[in-house]
């Protein structure tokens, strides 16, 4: 299996050097050259098959032989020993051709965890075997930080730089980050929203300076390994329900695409999915794109489901490449465009071509509030404000004729304070995570100043070359 940039399909990367690289030297996203296909067959034997071995057999058609079996199953066992659930995704039946997918039973109780903790894994497997060290540089805005520390904290082969915005993530999210004793951890609040933390990163990967002293990778969904582990939960939830020969609808709280993209890949490869609905908060950049073709860049808002406040998802250049058949001068062009003029329409024919994979809406955070409350007093299960913009924008649409599935992404312990007010109930932390709010956090708060988050890193960084 070969890899290609959205910026340039002449280029031909392995998985290894992809996974290890992250982003493509040219600013691009990588992509197969082909796409691989799951059989009728194949998802009926995932019926009978668990989790982990289902993350085998997805994984193994991106991997192909470049990681032995035996080694690629070791690697993916070892990824779900910490997990809370031996079930590991547990599908919930909440009855009238409705499900709620919970996936925040890994070690930092969200969906980032399923993918990571392969990633981080995956990397010390390759960098051990090929004698090197890498820096990981990533930002998030909630939950992404906290899952790639978990994966590659005390890992002798990886130091990890983490980026997230200042006073904008829950209490709990710092702290699951914040609060992480390890040499090779370094945590940066930047004084900005996400999307500035994910223009620093994308900015550090290109700056030709860092490019002699580092060997940079991503730990962010801009990272294909991210995007490939992702596309296993779609795939297992299908199977566990009961269902033969029916088509699936999706509901994914979307924030920087990578979660609802996975599922249009789990889809182009042979998923029965009808349509994935993206929901978005009231930064509604997707929605609009969905249905208007129209992306206008505007100021974040701050919202109670601080992971989607973003309005320049990185992972929808990988869409926009596939929608304009693999044109690479057509994605630059778009970009550059994007970049310069704040704003992009693209051509009517292609939003019909949007519309058949996807429907969106954005939830406004009444609405969300409203959910909440309604979901746990029907079905008495407390879900997160992210979870709640999912369940609010598939109720939107009606969908009666075509089970649904929601996407759960967060344990509701990590919005105590939202929560709590709304369904007027005291939100418990499980166990072993209560010495959260009393442990020493440590990171640097830092300036939106791109020098001088550039002079942190090569202070910080213990795998410098030369200077």
């Amino acid at each position: 299996m070969y890899y290609e940039s959205t910026r340039n399909k002449k280029i031909k990367k392995n998985f290894s050097e992809v996974l290890l690289s992250g982003l493509a030297d040219d600013g691009g996203l990588f992509l197969p050259k082909k796409w691989p296909k799951v059989s009728k067959r194949e998802l009926v034997k995932f019926k009978k098959m668990s989790y982990q071995q289902i993350a085998f057999h997805i994984s193994k058609k991106f991997i192909g032989n470049e990681i032995k079996d035996n080694d690629l199953k070791k690697i993916i066992i070892k990824s779900f020993k910490n997990f809370s659930r031996k079930d590991i995704a547990p599908c919930k039946n909440l009855n009238n051709n409705k499900w709620l997918l919970e996936l925040f039973h890994g070690p930092t109780l969200a969906f980032k965890d399923y993918a990571l903790q392969i990633v981080g894994n995956l990397f010390e497997f390759i960098l051990k075997r090929e004698k090197k060290k890498i820096t990981i540089i990533g930002a998030t805005s909630g939950d992404t930080g906290s899952a790639a520390i978990d994966a590659c904290k005390n890992k002798s082969t990886m130091e990890l730089f983490i980026f997230h915005p200042y006073n904008k993530v829950s209490n709990i999210q710092r702290r699951l980050m914040t609060t992480v004793n390890a040499s090779n951890i370094n945590n940066i609040a930047i004084k900005g929203n996400f999307d500035d933390c994910q223009k620093v990163v994308k900015k550090l990967f290109v700056d030709n300076d860092l490019k002699t002293i580092f060997n940079f990778s991503a730990i962010n969904s801009i990272n294909w390994a991210r995007i490939l582990f992702q596309i296993v939960y779609y795939f297992y939830s299908v199977s566990k329900i009961n269902l033969n020969n029916k088509k699936f609808n999706f509901s994914v709280p979307s924030g920087n695409f990578g979660n609802v993209y996975s599922g249009y890949i789990a889809k182009k490869i042979g998923l029965p999915i009808d349509k994935l609905i993206i929901a978005t908060n009231e930064n509604d950049v997707l929605s609009t794109f969905t249905n208007s073709g129209y992306i206008k860049l505007k100021p974040v808002k701050q919202t109670i489901s601080p992971s989607m406040d973003i309005q320049l998802p990185s992972n929808l250049e990988r869409f926009i490449y596939d929608l304009f058949k693999r044109n690479n001068s057509l994605v630059t062009d778009q970009l550059d465009r994007l970049y310069k003029n704040k704003k992009i329409m693209v051509n009517k024919s292609y939003i019909k071509q949007i519309q058949n994979h996807f429907k969106s809406s954005k939830i406004t955070q009444k609405k969300t509030l409203l959910v909440i409350k309604e979901f746990f007093l029907k079905n008495k299960i407390i879900i997160d404000p992210h979870t709640a913009v999912g369940v609010a924008a598939e109720e939107k649409f009606g969908i009666k004729n075509k089970p649904s599935i929601y996407i759960s992404t967060a344990h509701p312990a990590k919005f105590p304070e939202t929560l709590s007010k709304v369904i007027k109930k005291k939100i418990i932390l499980p166990k072993k995570y209560k010495s959260l709010l009393k442990s020493k956090e440590n990171y640097k708060i830092i300036n939106l100043n791109y020098n001088k988050i550039k002079d942190y890193l090569i202070e910080k960084s213990s795998f410098v070359k030369n200077v």
